[in-house]
């Protein structure tokens, strides 16, 4: 028995066209994204995975990471941005140079900046996300132009408390066991369930649960 088949890690932040991925952590220190109209259009803290779908549903199925010097030097502690940066994705100018170089009309994006700030000072955001703590951005700022992307599925086989496939009836099957991107994980099946780590969680945990469980059945314990 499978379960969960539709359910799938994505990410909102994957650089087009080189297809390298710009670090989440840029848009939870502070970066926003906008679409080619220089608009916001979600709450980016909600999650990257979800965040996939969001993105591709602006015009072209892109959006723009908008971020400063300070956010740039967090992005260049991570491997995958160094290479963005040296192959020319991160590009930076004043408000109006960006703002035209997304093709937003003018003073579009001043206004989002100037919205975004209001939050900072503590205005309602009308996505819900909390600015508070979050310093402004700067006026010199760079977009990173990216897209949504499908990483990997998250549902699989059906398993047990032990690891043990299951048939359509839920019994067990005797000798077969799944664990790691083969059985299905706690993501659910949707986007939204995925949250940092249950890759991993799968891999290690359900391993080592087939594994005792195995070992078990082989000297009868």
């Amino acid at each position: 028995a499978t379960r969960d088949m539709s359910g799938y890690q994505g990410h909102g932040s994957v650089i087009h066209p080189h297809g390298i991925l710009c670090t989440w952590a840029l848009m939870m220190e502070g970066g926003i994204q906008v679409n080619s109209a220089g608009q916001r259009f979600s709450n980016e803290h909600d999650g990257y995975s979800e965040q996939s779908v969001k993105v591709l549903r602006q015009p072209g199925g892109v959006a723009w990471n908008i971020i400063d010097r300070r956010l740039h030097q967090i992005g260049l502690s991570f491997p995958d941005y160094v290479e963005a940066d040296r192959a020319g994705a991160v590009r930076f100018g004043s408000v109006e140079a960006v703002e035209k170089s997304v093709g937003a009309r003018q003073g579009a994006l001043v206004a989002t900046l100037a919205q975004v700030r209001a939050c900072q000072a503590g205005a309602i955001d009308r996505y819900g996300r909390d600015f508070t703590g979050a310093p402004p951005l700067d006026d010199e700022i760079a977009a990173i132009k990216v897209t949504g992307a499908l990483f990997h599925t998250q549902g699989g086989i059906d398993i047990d408390a032990e690891a043990r496939a299951v048939g359509p009836d839920g019994s067990p099957i005797a000798g077969l066991y799944a664990g790691g991107g083969a059985a299905c994980g706690v993501s659910g099946a949707s986007v939204e369930g995925y949250l940092s780590g249950n890759g991993l969680l799968t891999a290690v945990a359900l391993g080592s649960v087939a594994g005792c469980a195995a070992a078990r059945a082989v000297d009868g314990t």
